[in-house]
C-alpha cells in the first residue's frame, strides 16, 4: 500500500521504471503508475529469483535515471555495486536490522558499508529514526504511512449485535492470525473479514473458516471503504518477536482515523501509546495472553463508543506529506 502511494506521487513528476518480484500481474496495481514495469516471476529470496533481479538491474543501470528508490536494506545488499554515482533514496519500513534485533549502532561497520551509497533515507516515524545508527541522522527524512484522505461512504454507528473485525494487509501468525483463531473459538457469532497477502499456511487455512469472509487482495482505497462501511474494528496487533514488530508503524493506525473505525492493538507495540492517547481503539494487555471470551464481550460493548477528532482526520493524510517524497528525489 505504501509503495502504490509512492508510485502514484512520483509518477506525477517523473517517468517511473518499476522492478519487483511476484507471481502474477493480476494484482499489480503499481503498474498503472509506471512508464516501464518489470515483475520478476518467482519467490523472494530464492537464489534463482535473486539472480534474475541482479541481471535485470545490471541491464537497466546503464540507462540514465534521475534517481533510484530502494525498498529496505535487503536490496542494498544485493545491488550494492550498481548504486554508486546514482542519487539513491532508501525507503525503510521493514528493516532487516530491526528484524534481527540490531538497532541503533549495533553492527556498526556493516551498516556503514550498506548505507554508504545512500543520499536520502526515508523512515516512517520519529521513533524509527531514533533506532537508526547515529551517522545516518543527517540523511533521514520522515515519511509517515498516512493514507489518502477518505471521502467515501461511511456508517457512523453499527447497531447489529454481531461483532465484525477487519483483518487485512500482511496476514501472518505474528500479525494477527493466532489472535483471530482464539476469538473464533470463543464466539461462534463473530465475523472476520480478511483481505490481503498470506504470509504463512496457517493464515491461508484461517481464510477458509466458516466465520471468515476472505475478500482477496485489494487497493488501499477499497480497504478504507471496507473498514468504513462494514467493520466494527480494524485489527492491528503484532507479536513481540522482534524490534521491527515492536516498533511497527502500520498504515492501519491512520486508516482507522480516516474511516473513524476503532483499532484493536496490543500494548507491547510502541504505537499503542498513540492509540491510547487519542482514544481511538481498544488496547489488549498482551498479544500472547488474552481472555478471548472477555475480549469479545468488551469489544461488543465498546464498539460505538469511540470518537475521532477532526484535527486528526485533517492532519494524517498522504496529501499533506507527499511533498517530502518528491523532495527526497530532488538533487
Amino acid at each position: 500500500m505504501r509503495i502504490n502511494k509512492e508510485l502514484k506521487s512520483l509518477s506525477a513528476v517523473y517517468e517511473v521504471t518499476f522492478v519487483g518480484v511476484g507471481k502474477s500481474n493480476k494484482e499489480s496495481y503499481a503498474k498503472n503508475h509506471c512508464k516501464h514495469f518489470y515483475l520478476i516471476y518467482g519467490k523472494r529470496n530464492r537464489p534463482l529469483t535473486l539472480l534474475k533481479q541482479l541481471w535485470l538491474i545490471f541491464k537497466l543501470i546503464f540507462n540514465k535515471y534521475h534517481s533510484i528508490h530502494i525498498i529496505n536494506e535487503q536490496l542494498m545488499i544485493f545491488f550494492y555495486p550498481l548504486l554508486f554515482r546514482q542519487h539513491v533514496v532508501l525507503d525503510i519500513f521493514d528493516s532487516i536490522f530491526l528484524m534481527k534485533n540490531k538497532s541503533k549502532n549495533q553492527w556498526y561497520l556493516l551498516k556503514r558499508i550498506i548505507y554508504a551509497p545512500v543520499d536520502v533515507i526515508l523512515v516512517t516515524d520519529r521513533n524509527r529514526k531514533q533506532l537508526m545508527p547515529d551517522f545516518t541522522f543527517n540523511k533521514i527524512r520522515i515519511l509517515e504511512n498516512f493514507p489518502y484522505r477518505y471521502t467515501g461512504p461511511m456508517i457512523s454507528e453499527k447497531k447489529n449485535q454481531q461483532l465484525t473485525i477487519l483483518y487485512n494487509g500482511w496476514l501472518g501468525k505474528h500479525r494477527g492470525t493466532d489472535l483471530v483463531t482464539q476469538l473464533l473459538e470463543a464466539d461462534k457469532n463473530i465475523k472476520i473479514i480478511m483481505a490481503g497477502w498470506f504470509a504463512d499456511e496457517a493464515s491461508k487455512q484461517l481464510s477458509k473458516h466458516p466465520q471468515v469472509d476472505y475478500r482477496g487482495i485489494m487497493t488501499q482505497e477499497e480497504a478504507l471503504c471496507l473498514a468504513a462501511t462494514e467493520a466494527d474494528y480494524i485489527l492491528c496487533v503484532y507479536a513481540t518477536s522482534n524490534e521491527n514488530n515492536i516498533n511497527a508503524s502500520p498504515n492501519k493506525i491512520y486508516d482507522a482515523i480516516q474511516t473513524q473505525t476503532p483499532l484493536i492493538a496490543n500494548a507491547e507495540i510502541k504505537i499503542a501509546a498513540f492509540v491510547a492517547e487519542h482514544k481511538i481503539g481498544y488496547i489488549i494487555g498482551s498479544y500472547n495472553k488474552i481472555n478471548a471470551s472477555q475480549l469479545v464481550e468488551d469489544l461488543k460493548q465498546r464498539k460505538n463508543n469511540y470518537t475521532f477528532k477532526r484535527e486528526l482526520i485533517d492532519t494524517y493524510t498522504w496529501e499533506n506529506i507527499e511533498s517530502i517524497l518528491i523532495a527526497a528525489h530532488q538533487h
